[in-house]
């Protein structure tokens, strides 16, 4: 179909006006387009003469006026993107220059001679009818398309259908590529060629934003291709790209199939998005009903979820806690704000995917600045907590916004639904001693999970004082480290040499903090029961101090 609506230096030598015509130079330019014509034959012209495609027909009166020469007129035009030159040979031209053949051939670009005399004007009519024409059909066939295009994107699969047909009508080979998800060509690509472009949009991708609202393609050169791409998007966000490969150069009708493929596409995905929305709200309207035990029954509990768990009983889940704050400038905004929204938004569809390539099912709502996942688990035979740490390893790494902190707490893993806030407790206390603890799991929180359980105890606060006390109060009074120099011993698993490294001192001074710490709190913290209630005891005051335990 291209072809027959495009008019090629090829397409003209066989319009009856050119039977006597002559190719002598640019034999490899032959498939350049012709958009139009001009009778040309002054040597000097500007921008305004020329808009690219131009077919010049010259007598060669005015080649050498003045300064100028054969080369300078033939270079000119071909810096000015004229598709060809045309020469009647006779009183002002009897044969072509070999700098101008060579140069011609240098640039593929054909230059055409009469040898007899011709009509110029009646070329020009021939041309401009045929071209004027050609674009009506153009506009005709473009509109026919459209409506298809249009009727497709109501339709199941609608998107793979608007491809088949783009590439049926366009004969060309086209490639689409969604932001989350695997690209696929029509016909199929060599692995090589598609690996180049999706690697090149991918290097590129944050300087086409602005191409959703202009609707302008972008278009490059790649391995004797002509390349279009057109992002795929609304609401300022991109979706996917549509790339378009060429083996001739690109015209204004391949710009706006493109265009009218790409906008019937994004009908689509806008409808599809809609009804995501629509199930995200009641996905998240089910998970807090049961993250705050509104729903008991287990049953009820599975009617959301997928019909494959409903009644599985080697269901396995875990409840995930994403903490995302701002930490450039914590109160410029607020979370319920829309850009912060913007940014949750975006990060749930990451966490979606991540969970989904280490095989999870995802069902997602969030609170404040909190995303709450609850992760289904498919693979029955591989360690869910492995490929929980690649996702969270991954999620952690994720640029959030300009700039931002993420921290995550996993509670323990459940079977029934209905214990999901427990999930929730126990990834919440997670999260809280996350800056204590190396691991995200409550399970692997130690003693912890036991202050956890006492955190509203007084006698909490009392054996902090039994043990404590005398040290809190000397660092107060005299601006010490006691309790500091203590604490990493302990860490340091009685290291006196680390804890020097890490207190930035030299080890004789560690001795005689330690010394100092026996004498002033009364006992040898070494002895084995001592040092259990004693690092007990510092952990608590950690917490204490943190504001997680209260007295």
């Amino acid at each position: 179909m291209q072809a027959n609506l495009s008019l090629t230096i090829q397409d003209i030598l066989k319009r009856p006006l050119f039977s006597n015509a002559e190719v002598v130079a640019g034999l490899n330019g032959l498939n350049r387009q012709v958009k139009w014509t001009h009778v040309l034959e002054i040597p000097y012209f500007d921008d305004t003469i020329f808009q690219g495609g131009e077919l010049i027909l010259s007598t060669g009166f005015g080649f050498e006026w003045k300064d100028s020469s054969n080369s300078s007129f033939l270079l000119n035009l071909i810096e000015h993107n004229a598709s060809c030159l045309c020469i009647e040979l006779g009183h002002y031209f009897e044969i072509i220059p070999e700098e101008m053949i060579e140069m011609a051939n240098k640039y593929e670009f054909p230059i055409i001679i009469f040898r007899e005399l011709v009509n110029f004007i009646e070329i020009t009519q021939d041309l401009h009818s045929y071209i004027v024409n050609a674009h009506h059909s153009k506009l005709v066939v473009l509109d026919s398309i459209s409506k298809e295009f249009q009727s497709l994107s109501l339709t199941t699969n609608g998107v793979s259908k608007i491809l088949m047909l783009l590439q049926q009508k366009t004969e060309t080979q086209i490639l689409y590529v969604p932001v989350e998800g695997k690209p696929f060509s029509i016909p199929r690509m060599k692995g090589e060629f598609q690996e180049y472009l999706i690697q090149y949009i991918d290097k590129n991708k944050e300087h086409w934003h602005e191409r959703i609202t202009n609707n302008a393609p972008i278009e490059w050169k790649a391995l004797n291709h002509t390349i279009l791409l057109q992002p795929i998007g609304a609401m300022e966000q991109i979706w996917a790209y549509l790339v378009m490969v060429l083996d001739r150069e690109s015209d204004e009708f391949d710009f706006l199939i493109l265009d009218r493929a790409s906008l019937a596409i994004s009908q689509d995905l806008l409808r599809k998005h809609y009804l995501d929305e629509k199930r995200l709200r009641l996905e998240s309207v089910w998970l807090d009903d049961l993250l705050y035990k509104r729903i008991n029954n287990e049953e009820q509990a599975r009617g959301f979820i997928s019909s494959k768990f409903k009644h599985s009983y080697s269901l396995r889940y875990r409840i995930v806690i994403i903490d995302i704050r701002d930490i450039v400038h914590p109160s410029s905004l607020s979370l319920l704000d829309e850009e912060p929204d913007s940014v949750i938004y975006h990060y749930s569809l990451k966490i979606r995917s991540e969970f989904a390539k280490n095989s999870f099912t995802s069902y997602i709502t969030s609170i404040r600045n909190q995303i709450i996942v609850l992760a289904i688990d498919l693979d029955k035979t591989d360690s869910s907590k492995a490929r929980f740490l690649k996702v969270i390893d991954t999620l952690q790494n994720v640029k959030v916004g300009e700039s931002g902190q993420i921290s995550i707490g996993v509670g323990r893993q459940y079977q029934l639904l209905s214990d999901a806030h427990n999930g929730y407790r126990e990834a919440q206390a997670a999260l809280n001693y996350r800056t204590l603890s190396s691991s995200v799991f409550y399970e692997e929180l130690g003693i912890y999970r036991l202050l956890l359980l006492i955190q509203q105890d007084q006698e909490t606060a009392n054996f902090i004082e039994d043990y404590l006390s005398p040290l809190i109060d000397h660092d107060k009074k005299y601006g010490s480290e006691l309790i500091l120099t203590l604490t990493k011993y302990f860490e340091f698993e009685r290291s006196k040499q680390l804890t020097a490294q890490y207190l930035d001192t030299v080890r004789q001074t560690i001795y005689y903090r330690l010394e100092k710490i026996k004498q002033i709190i009364g006992f040898d913290f070494d002895m084995p029961e001592n040092r259990l209630n004693t690092e007990i005891a510092l952990k608590a005051y950690q917490l204490l101090q943190r504001g997680v335990l209260t007295k």
